[in-house]
């Protein structure tokens, strides 16, 4: 037994290291010559892989002491569906990890090529690219004569400066027009909300609920159940409770994710939290911002804010808090330009 625990750690940490190097070196290899990359950031990809390994390895320590207290005959079915849904669960989140790595864009000076999981590359000359819009502090849209969209760059992928500076060299006719429609920009509404992977860590756990429930059905129909979990052991409650745990954790937490978010203009902010009403912030009534930042490689990310008005003062945190973070923070610090407001760093 010691000696397939030892193994299984041993294959386990090397498809760690082989997912965290392994992709970004043929990314690396494939970016043609004299040509750079417009990708996401492959810590998108890390969170996925963490995940999907992580549970595996939870499921498999608790799993462990199912067959080292014996394996009791009552409990293999359960436990059997538990490891083939983990075992599920971290080859969707490995492919979907993979599937992100395919999506990127190669460009120089002459010409752009973008690449999708499951479809052919396409290239673009520069001189097809008849208009561009959106924000370079945010977003940026490159539109073909008839108006097709060929792709959308945003802030926080990597080479983001370098791919927007190149498009300022090559369509200078297109940025003029692009700064021309900005002279009266239209007042946008975005929003700040839970990042997209704490939705699918929910929607897996919901799903752990349901095939729970579906494939326990007839046994709680015969009151099985009830009776494994007053008589069975540790091994036994535990496969009974974590699917049930798992989902009502998952329900909640969805709940709590959905009325957790932040609309803003160039007017104001609504904030809403859960069990609180609705707030609304004028940028013009803040009259200081503290802003702690935690130092992450070679960057120091912003973690949190702190608002100061007459009325009180406004937390925000962007722990959970990562989609439209980037939108946000451009918004923030051109409404301190615009307002002359107070604005200093903390360490907490």
């Amino acid at each position: 037994m010691e000696k397939l625990i030892f193994s299984l750690v041993l294959l386990l940490t090397t498809k760690i290291i082989y997912l965290i190097t392994g992709r970004n070196r043929r990314q690396i290899a494939r970016i043609p010559k004299g040509m750079a990359i417009l990708c996401q950031p492959p810590g998108q990809r890390y969170v996925a892989y963490a995940v999907g390994v992580f549970q595996l390895l939870f499921v498999a320590f608790f799993l462990v002491l199912y067959i080292k207290d014996g394996a009791p005959a009552e409990a293999r079915q359960m436990w059997s569906l538990l490891v083939i849904t983990s075992i599920l669960i971290c080859m969707l989140l490995i492919f979907s990890g993979n599937v992100a790595g395919r999506d990127c864009v190669y460009f120089n000076s002459r010409e752009v090529r973008i690449e999708k999981p499951f479809r052919k590359s396409r290239t673009f000359q520069w001189e097809e690219i008849r208009k561009v819009d959106g924000n370079f502090d945010n977003a940026v849209n490159l539109y073909l004569l008839d108006g097709t969209k060929v792709l959308t760059a945003r802030l926080g992928m990597v080479n983001y400066d370098v791919f927007c500076d190149m498009i300022k060299k090559t369509c200078p006719e297109k940025i003029a027009s692009y700064y021309r429609s900005h002279m009266y920009e239209e007042s946008q509404k975005c929003i700040l909300r839970y990042g997209s992977e704490y939705y699918l860590l929910a929607a897996m756990g919901i799903g752990i609920l349901l095939i729970y429930m579906a494939t326990l059905v007839p046994a709680a129909a015969e009151n099985s159940i009830i009776q494994q979990f007053l008589q069975g052991d540790f091994s036994q409650r535990f496969a009974l409770l974590f699917a049930p745990v798992c989902g009502v954790i998952s329900i909640v937490f969805l709940v709590v994710m959905l009325n957790t978010n932040i609309r803003y203009s160039q007017e104001k902010m609504t904030i809403k939290y859960p069990l609180h009403r609705k707030r609304e912030l004028y940028w013009r009534n803040i009259q200081r911002i503290e802003m702690a930042a935690v130092k992450k490689t070679e960057k120091a990310e912003w973690m949190k804010l702190r608002l100061y008005t007459r009325e009180g003062t406004y937390k925000i945190s962007f722990k959970f808090l990562t989609h439209g973070k980037d939108e946000f923070l451009s918004m923030l610090f051109k409404m301190i330009q615009k307002y002359g407001i107070s604005c200093m760093q903390t360490d907490k």
